[in-house]
C-alpha cells in the first residue's frame, strides 16, 4: 500500500518536471519582459493623452498626468513573475521559498515609491515637508533594510549547507509533494490573478461612474496571495514533522509560518506600520535561521552520515 501511494506521488510530481522545464520557464520569462515593456509604453501614450488633451470623464480622466506613473505597471508585472519563481522554487528549499517571500515584499515597497511619487508634481517647491519626506522617504528606508536583511538571511542560509542531508526515501517524497503543492500553487495563482483583476477593474469601472478617484491597487492580488502562502507554510509544517521531529527543524519552520503572517499584516496595514511588520518580518527570519544554524553548529564535527541530523528537511 505505501509503496502504490509512492508511485502515485511521484507521477503526480511528474508533471511538475513536465510542466516547467528550463525551455519552459524560460519562455514565461521572455513573455513577461514583453508584456512588461508593452504595458510601460502603452501606460506612457496614456499619459500623453491625459496631458495633452482634455477629458472631462472616463477612464483616461482618472489617471495621473505624471510619467514617473508609468514605471509602476511594468514593476508590477515583473512582480507576477517574481511570485511565479517563488511558487517555482518551493521544491528546492523552504528556506529558499522564504528568502523569496522577503525578495517580494522589499520589491513591493520599492513599487510603493513608484507609485507615491507619481502623485506629487515634482515641479512644485512646496510639496517638499516634512509629510513628503514621511511618506517616501518610508518606503525607501525600508526598502533598503529589507534589502539588507535578505541578504545577510541568505548569507546564513549557506551555512545550512554544511548540515546533513537525508537523501533517503523519506526526502524524495517530501520533495515530491512539494512538486504536487507547487503545481497547485501555480494553478490557484493564475486564477487568483484573474479574480483580482477582475475585482479591481469593476472597482475601478464603478469609481468613474461615481467620478471618484480610482481604487489603489497596491494591495491587489498580493494579500490573497500571501493569505494562501500561509496555509501553505503550516501544510509543510505539518509534513516536515512527519518526515523528520527534530525540535530545531520544527521551531524553525513554525517561525517562518509566523514571518509570512507578519508579511501579510504588513501588505494591508497604513504607514508607517507597513515597513515596520515587513521589516520584523525578514528581520526574525534573519534570527531564525541564523539561531537554526548555531544550534546545529555542534555537529559539524561529526561525521554528517552517522549523526542524527540526516533527517532535515528542506
Amino acid at each position: 500500500m505505501e509503496n502504490k501511494s509512492f508511485n502515485l506521488l511521484a507521477k503526480l510530481s511528474a508533471w511538475y518536471d513536465v510542466l516547467f522545464t528550463e525551455n519552459n520557464v524560460a519562455k514565461v520569462e521572455r513573455g513577461i519582459i514583453n508584456f512588461a515593456l508593452v504595458g510601460f509604453l502603452g501606460h506612457l501614450f496614456l499619459i500623453f493623452l491625459v496631458k495633452h488633451f482634455s477629458f472631462g470623464s472616463g477612464f483616461l480622466a482618472h489617471l495621473t498626468p505624471n510619467y514617473l506613473k508609468a514605471i509602476y505597471t511594468p514593476f508590477s508585472i515583473i512582480l507576477f513573475y517574481e511570485v511565479l519563481t517563488l511558487v517555482l522554487i518551493l521544491p528546492k528549499s523552504i528556506s529558499i521559498f522564504i528568502g523569496k517571500q522577503y525578495e517580494i515584499i522589499t520589491l513591493i515597497a520599492i513599487r510603493s515609491f513608484f507609485h507615491d511619487i507619481a502623485e506629487y508634481d515634482l515641479d512644485k517647491p512646496n510639496i517638499y515637508t516634512f509629510d513628503f519626506l514621511k511618506e517616501i522617504g518610508f518606503d525607501l528606508i525600508g526598502a533598503l533594510l529589507m534589502f539588507f536583511l535578505t541578504i545577510l538571511y541568505y548569507r546564513i542560509f549557506e551555512k545550512t549547507k554544511k548540515i546533513g542531508r537525508n537523501s533517503s526515501v523519506k526526502r524524495t517524497r517530501f520533495i515530491n509533494i512539494k512538486k504536487v503543492t507547487s503545481v497547485v500553487l501555480c494553478g490557484l495563482l493564475l486564477a487568483l490573478s484573474i479574480i483580482s483583476l477582475t475585482h479591481w477593474a469593476g472597482q475601478s469601472y464603478n469609481s468613474i461612474l461615481e467620478n471618484t478617484h480610482l481604487p489603489n491597487s497596491n494591495g491587489v492580488f498580493f494579500k490573497d496571495f500571501f493569505s494562501i502562502m500561509i496555509f501553505t507554510d503550516v501544510f509543510l509544517l505539518i509534513l516536515s514533522f512527519i518526515y523528520s521531529s527534530t525540535y530545531d527543524l520544527i521551531f524553525r519552520n513554525a517561525g517562518f509560518v509566523i514571518s509570512t503572517i507578519l508579511i501579510r499584516i504588513a501588505l494591508t496595514a497604513e504607514k508607517p506600520f507597513n515597513i515596520y511588520f515587513s521589516l520584523t518580518a525578514v528581520l526574525f527570519g534573519v534570527f531564525l535561521i541564523a539561531l537554526f544554524v548555531l544550534f546545529n553548529s555542534r555537529f559539524e564535527t561529526k561525521d554528517v552520515e552517522n549523526s542524527d541530523k540526516d533527517n532535515i528537511v528542506e
